[in-house]
Parts: structure tokens; C-alpha cells; sequence
């Protein structure tokens, strides 16, 4: 029937028909669930925004009974003393259910008309790896797409104030993992977690950004056109925060325990003694996951939680995306490259004088000027070559360091 109304909506050429005909098909999808005995999506939504409704208790309601009448009608004592909500039990037509029930279908009818979908923790998308934590969120509002199962996400997150070197870092591991086909996820926001997203995107990766509002609350709008660039490129923003919903200082910590726990292993970037960094640190140690930490300089206010992870023995070192890998299972140690096997680069006299001169520290132009003996003009000919050829990028500050 759905796809016969599909052939004759689209024979009629018109937007308004060909829009209808998407609702529809979205609708037919978001109901395709695999819920315990008669559940539906709608039925779900709707006990979980009766007041009082944790998702301890969502869970056990759809596990323990074959659907919303028979938990609605069972006067379960249980369920009424926890929520407060006695009037409700065995009067299904109760305001309260009317209320709790139009909310659902108002959530359900944004997803359908903006490419939404909600995501039980009975559906078969639903990530496997933060089905298995303690206290899952029951529902996800997904805007993009969630891969396979099979699909490795590792999470990075750090300081909204990060140094050059932590930006640096960031890339260079986000790159990495994006082009080995690992999911990079983090939080959206600034600084580390910004960069990792864009730095996975940006090599055609996919990422994850987990929020704490409802997806269409974003905020700022850097921040909504980012998640926007990674919705864009096959990834997703997600959140366990209906439609709507404004971001609140809690959330941020429950947010987190999403960001680690959907991942295989949970990457510290760069942060300071009171990042919310080491919060996302905590959960995925509870969580039983892998936790790396980039070392950083020991006189750095922003590198001072990462070192003490490390210290604590809370976390391994993370010397490198390669070694991540080894240290997950992922990689064989014979797989990464060896220096020596490196591809000769094809440089002029000049060029390779630069070169030589270049690491991962950044060194600034006076500096690189004075320590050959050509002229200033010759090396910024010679560099913007190399600019061009990707041997070298330039920073901020007409610093250079070799690009990797």
C-alpha cells in the first residue's frame, strides 16, 4: 500500500506531493522498530514524558509489561509510588497520559518532517557499545546517520582553550582515525573537541557530535553549522534530550558518560586539573573502556590533567594515533609505517635546507631566515612551494612546522 501511494504521489509532479510522499516513507521508518511484545515508538514516548519517569524505570516498564494499557491498567503500587502518579494507573484516558501522549506525537511528527529519527534502546541501530554501560539512555534523537555496529568510534575531548600544540594534536589523531575508517566523536564543543570534529571531516571521515540540548537547541551558530558540516559528510548529531529542549549546566556530565561510552576508547587531548575533560575520563574508566592521554609540557596549566592521568596510571600515554591503534587491537606493530620507509620527498636545494630545518615544533620565519643563507624572498618562494605541495603548513604568527 505505502509504495503504491508513493508511485501515484510522485506521478502527480508537484513539491507539495513529492514532500507528502517523504513523510510518509519517513513516518513507515521511524515505527520500524523491534520493541518487546506490542511496544511502539509513540507508546514509549509517551511514559517517558509522564513526570517522575527515569529511564530506570522507562526500561523496566517495557521489559516487565506487553504494552502501555497493561502498564497503565495494572495499578502497579511500584511504579506509582516511584513517579508520584497514582491517579494514572487504571485510567488509561487520564489527562495526564493525554498530555504525555501529544508530546509524543509532536516529537515523532518533527522527526518525520525534519529528517530526524528517534532511536529506542530496542532498535538494532541503537550503538551497540553504549547499549552495554550502566544506565543507558533509553532513547536517542539521531539527526544524520549512525553506522554499522561494526563501526569503531573513538572519542576525543579536551579544553575549549587549547595551546597550538594541543590544536596540533588534535588534528593529527582525528586525521589519522578518520582515514582508517574509525568514527571520531566528541562534543561540539570549543577547542579541542571543534577541532577533532573538523579534522575528521575535513579527510572525508564521519563523526559523531553527542549535545546536551535537544538537537534543534544548538548553540552558538558556529556551533550549528558545524554539526550541520558533520551531518553533511555521513555522520550525526545526537542527543537524549527531546526535541526542544535547552541546553542546562546537568546535562553536560550526562552528555559525557554518552561521548565515552559509545566509543571504544576515549582520548584526552589537553586539559587543565578542572576540565570537564576528566569527567568524560571518569565514566569511560567506570565504563570499562580504554583511556589514552596526550602528554603535554609539565610547566602547562593545560596539559597538567592529562599528565596526571597518566601519572595515576589512569590513562596509557598517547605518543601517537598509530600506537592507539597497536594498544586497541587494531593495528599490528608491522603495519605502521617505518621511518626509513618513508617515500623520499622531492626537494630543490633550498627547499631542502628549509626542510631540515622544520619539526613539529613551530619555528617562526625570522627565525628560519637567519639560519640559511639565502635570501628572504628565496624563502618564502621556496615555502609557498612547499605550502602547495603539503611538506610544511604555516600557523598563526607566520610559524612553520613540518606537516605530517
Amino acid at each position: 500500500m505505502l509504495i503504491l501511494l508513493c508511485e501515484i504521489l510522485h506521478f502527480v509532479q508537484n513539491d507539495n506531493s513529492i514532500f507528502f510522499c517523504k513523510l510518509i516513507f519517513f513516518r513507515n521508518e521511524i515505527y520500524k522498530m523491534s520493541y518487546p511484545v506490542k511496544w511502539n515508538l509513540e507508546d514509549i514516548l509517551t511514559f517517558s514524558y509522564i513526570k517522575g519517569v527515569n529511564s530506570s524505570l522507562l526500561r523496566k516498564a517495557v521489559e516487565n509489561f506487553s504494552d502501555l494499557q497493561e502498564l497503565s491498567e495494572s495499578g502497579d503500587k511500584i511504579f506509582a509510588d516511584k513517579i508520584n502518579q497514582y491517579e494514572i494507573f487504571n485510567d488509561i484516558k487520564s489527562s495526564v497520559w493525554a498530555s504525555a501522549r501529544e508530546e509524543a506525537k509532536r516529537q515523532i511528527d518533527y522527526a518525520v518532517e525534519n529528517s530526524c529519527s528517534i532511536v529506542t534502546l530496542w532498535d538494532e541501530n541503537y550503538p551497540e557499545l553504549l547499549r552495554d554501560i550502566v544506565l543507558p539512555p533509553i532513547i536517542l534523537y539521531v539527526k544524520g546517520k549512525l553506522q554499522l555496529k561494526s563501526t569503531v568510534s573513538i572519542s576525543m575531548v579536551g579544553t575549549r582553550h587549547c595551546t597550538m600544540y594541543g590544536r596540533l594534536c588534535a588534528e593529527k589523531f582525528a586525521e589519522y582515525f578518520a582515514r582508517q575508517g574509525i568514527i571520531v566523536t566528541s562534543g561540539l564543543a570549543s577547542g579541542i573537541d571543534t577541532i577533532s570534529h573538523l579534522s575528521a571531516i575535513k579527510v572525508d571521515g564521519i563523526s559523531y557530535t553527542i549535545v546536551a540540548a535537544g538537537i534543534d537547541k544548538i548553540n552558538p551558530q558556529e556551533s550549528v553549522r558545524n554539526s550541520q558540516k558533520i551531518v553533511d559528510t555521513g555522520g550525526a548529531i545526537v542527543s537524549e534530550y527531546k526535541f526542544g529542549t535547552m541546553t542546562q549546566i546537568g546535562y553536560f556530565p550526562q552528555r559525557n558518560r554518552i561521548i565515552s561510552g559509545i566509543s571504544l576508547a576515549t582520548i584526552i587531548v589537553e586539559c587543565g586539573i578542572k576540565s570537564g575533560a576528566l569527567i568524560t575520563a571518569k565514566f569511560a574508566l567506570d565504563q570499562q573502556r580504554e583511556v589514552f592521554a596526550v602528554p603535554g609540557r609539565i610547566d602547562s596549566e593545560k596539559s597538567k590533567g592529562t599528565n596526571l592521568l597518566i601519572k595515576n596510571n589512569a590513562a596509557a600515554p598517547a605518543l601517537s594515533p598509530e600506537q592507539v591503534l597497536i594498544d586497541l587491537g587494531l593495528a599490528k606493530p608491522d603495519s605502521m609505517l617505518i621511518e626509513g620507509n618513508k617515500p623520499s620527498l622531492k626537494l630543490n636545494v633550498i627547499e631542502k635546507a628549509i626542510y631540515d630545518l622544520l619539526s613539529n615544533e613551530p619555528l617562526h620565519i625570522d627565525e628560519i631566515a637567519s639560519s640559511t643563507d639565502y635570501e628572504i624572498n628565496e624563502i618564502l618562494v621556496a615555502m609557498l612551494e612547499m605550502e602547495f605541495k603539503e611538506i610544511i603548513r604555516k600557523l598563526p604568527g607566520n610559524y612553520y612546522i613540518r606537516k605530517n
